[in-house]
């Protein structure tokens, strides 16, 4: 027994370092040592995470929540079928209007500055990657007609004038009998169009501008007219000449502008009629009855009471 050697329990210090060596490549021994039981650290791929999708993600929580306490949407098909985006979208999906929009709607701040129906449409469409400015204003009136009818019902309330005596009478709407444009001037693959100008005698290539672009042009307009002090607008012009892209193939925009600038009355009115006829939207035309019978078609107006119905 007194030959037994007794095995020296080895400091801290001796079992770090003889652990470093080993992890570090550095002991040079084929034979195993106590630090091969040591198990190796396991490097795995840390996984990409998947594109956020809300949609995805608001189906999912309305199962595991009160149905009741979410905000639930609707497809709207657009007037444009999509041909006119390069992405193609033919529809965006449309939340609810609640409580809190009739909040927005009634800020008077945003009324007076004409942002109000803006701000609106951009809490309320939810497709992903979409923005109301990015429709044309044909898409956004479908998209504020949806609103206005599942928010506050279908039936309006209008002052239409009787063709045959001039006078004024009140009469009901029914917005859901409204219909989309039909269209049949098709866009070719630029989204572009082409008119003959009757006085100039030359070819106006012309595009439809979206709904955040004519909002751009009426601010610039409005701040020209403050800073040149004239008594008019020149939104009109501005529109037009933003509505050209070529004549007769010349694509230079201040010889565009120029060009637009001294146009013919004529000309400007065939441009002008040619982005209505050819504009997807929906067709406000509709069908009055007077009190004696008579019927007639004339174009629904819409006033400032759209969103504020009568309570």
């Amino acid at each position: 027994m007194e030959n037994e050697q007794i095995p020296q329990k080895e400091s801290i210090s001796d079992v770090l370092k003889k652990y470093k060596e080993a992890t570090q490549g550095q002991s040079t021994s084929n034979a195993p040592s106590s630090v091969d039981n040591i198990p190796k650290a396991v490097t795995a791929s840390i996984p990409k995470p998947q594109q956020f999708n809300p949609m995805d993600f608001e189906r999912t929580m309305s199962k595991e929540t009160d149905p009741d306490l979410m905000t639930s949407y609707e497809i709207i098909k657009l007037p444009s079928k999509g041909m006119f985006y390069q992405h193609g979208i033919s529809e965006v999906s449309v939340e609810y209007m609640t409580s809190k929009d009739e909040d927005l709607l009634t800020t008077p701040s945003l009324i007076e500055n004409g942002t109000v129906l803006d701000i609106l449409l951009k809490r309320k469409v939810k497709t992903p990657g979409i923005t109301a400015e990015e429709l044309l204003s044909g898409d956004r009136n479908a998209i504020l007609l949806f609103l206005r009818i599942s928010s506050y019902g279908p039936e309006y309330s209008v002052m239409v004038t009787d063709p045959r005596t001039g006078v004024q009478f009140k009469s009901s709407v029914n917005l859901q009998k409204l219909r989309y444009k039909e269209v049949k001037d098709l866009p070719d693959q630029y989204g572009y169009f082409t008119v003959e100008l009757p006085m100039r005698k030359k070819t106006a290539t012309i595009r439809l501008l979206t709904s955040g672009e004519e909002n751009h042009i009426f601010r610039k307009a409005q701040a020209l007219q403050e800073a040149t002090g004239e008594e008019f607008s020149q939104y009109s012009t501005m529109k037009l000449q933003a509505y050209v892209v070529a004549i007769n193939e010349k694509t230079d925009r201040g010889y565009i502008n120029k060009f637009v600038d001294v146009m013919p009355a004529l000309d400007a009115l065939t441009i002008r009629r040619k982005i209505i006829e050819v504009s997807p939207d929906v067709d406000m035309s509709y069908e009055f009855i007077t009190k004696d019978g008579y019927s007639f078609t004339a174009e629904l107006t819409v006033g400032v009471d759209f969103f504020f119905p009568g309570t």
